[in-house]
């Protein structure tokens, strides 16, 4: 199959966001417990430097995160995703078509690290379509978030071949 499709997917910031807010609460209610079971003032402050930092740890990863735009090509028989943060273009990964064994949204996740370390969608917290190819007779996959018109052309490729 020769075809060119090309197209963007910027990430959803909500539900980072909304994650940062239920997090930076919870930091607050453990640093509000720990003055009502009567830590010393020394330990109350070392507790709440540690939140904090870990607190504006995990925001600076959110607003890194929100950054991203992914960019999923299909030139000739391959399907090339780019990360694209700020000037940053990095290539994430690069599939032949005829390698692909399956696209479905999966409802399982057995391995909830490596499916959000795979995770080139538009939303980090709901996985989206994943994709299931052989690389170098090792099974592999990713999840993405394609339009239908790609979903479309990548079913096409493979029951052409």
């Amino acid at each position: 199959m020769s075809c060119i499709y090309n197209e963007k997917v910027k990430r959803s910031v909500a539900p980072l966001v909304c994650l940062l807010v239920i997090f930076g609460m919870s930091l607050i209610m453990v640093s509000y417990f720990g003055t009502k079971i009567g830590l010393t003032q020394e330990m109350k402050t070392a507790m709440d430097l540690v939140l904090t930092m870990i607190f504006l740890l995990a925001g600076y990863a959110v607003i890194s995160k929100a950054r991203e735009v992914y960019r999923y090509s299909i030139i000739a028989d391959d399907l090339i995703i780019h990360r694209i943060s700020g000037e940053k273009n990095h290539l994430v990964t690069r599939v032949k078509l005829s390698e692909i064994k399956s696209l479905h949204y999966s409802r399982t996740r057995r391995n909830l690290l490596g499916a959000v370390k795979r995770n080139y969608s538009r939303n980090l917290v709901k996985l989206g379509c994943c994709c299931e190819y052989q690389d170098e007779g090792n099974a592999k996959s990713f999840y993405f978030s394609p339009s239908q018109s790609m979903l479309n052309k990548i079913n096409h490729s493979l029951r052409t071949s």
